[in-house]
C-alpha cells in the first residue's frame, strides 16, 4: 500500500501533464488553422470603392472585420471571448487604422509590398520599399497575427511554460498571404 502511494502521485502528475500538453498542442494547431482562415478571408475581401475618404483605411477596417470573423469561426472549441481572445468589432469592422498596421485587440493586420526574409517585419520600418502603396492593397501582402491565451490547469506546469500574469500560456500565430 505504501509503495502504491509513492508511485501513484508521480504517475498521476505524468498523466495530467500529458493531458495539459495535449490541450496546449490542440490549441496551437487550431490557432494555426484559424490564422490561415483569417488571412485567406483578408485576401479575398472585395474593396469597396464607394466609401468616402480615406477609403483605404475604411476598407482596411472592413477587411479586418472579415479576418476576425473568419478566424473566430475557425476557432472550433477554443474560447472566442476575453480573457482568452479579444477582438471587438463595431458594425462588422475593426477600429480604423491610420497606417499599414492595424491592431484590434488580439488581432494585428499588416500590409507590405514584400518582406526581406520570411519572418521579417511587414512592413519593415528600415526599408521604405516594403511599404504597400496600393489603395486597394491588391498584390500586396497581408500578414495576420492572432494571440490566444490558454488556461494551464496543472499547477506545476505553469512555471515551466512561462505564463502571463494571469497564469495563461500565450500563443501567437501569423500567416502572410497575397491580396487578390
Amino acid at each position: 500500500m505504501v509503495e502504491f502511494a509513492f508511485v501513484l502521485l508521480p504517475v498521476l502528475l505524468l498523466i495530467v501533464g500529458v493531458v495539459q500538453f495535449g490541450l496546449l498542442f490542440g490549441a496551437n494547431v487550431t490557432l494555426k488553422n484559424a490564422v490561415r482562415e483569417g488571412a485567406r478571408a483578408g485576401t479575398i475581401y472585395v474593396y469597396d470603392h464607394s466609401l468616402s475618404s480615406p477609403a483605404k483605411y475604411k476598407n482596411d477596417a472592413l477587411r479586418c472585420g472579415a479576418i476576425v470573423t473568419a478566424a473566430t469561426q475557425a476557432f472550433g472549441m477554443l474560447n472566442t471571448t476575453s480573457p482568452h481572445f479579444s477582438s471587438p468589432l463595431t458594425a462588422g469592422r475593426c477600429t480604423q487604422p491610420t497606417g499599414d498596421v492595424g491592431v484590434n485587440g488580439d488581432v494585428t493586420v499588416a500590409y507590405c509590398d514584400h518582406v526581406t526574409t520570411p519572418d521579417g517585419p511587414c512592413p519593415d520600418g528600415t526599408d521604405p520599399d516594403t511599404t504597400c502603396v496600393q489603395d486597394t492593397r491588391q498584390d500586396c501582402l497581408v500578414r495576420v497575427t492572432l494571440t490566444y491565451r490558454s488556461d494551464v490547469v496543472v499547477p506545476l506546469i505553469g512555471p515551466l511554460l512561462g505564463t502571463d500574469a494571469n497564469g495563461r500560456f500565450v500563443q501567437t500565430m501569423s500567416a502572410t498571404m497575397v491580396v487578390n
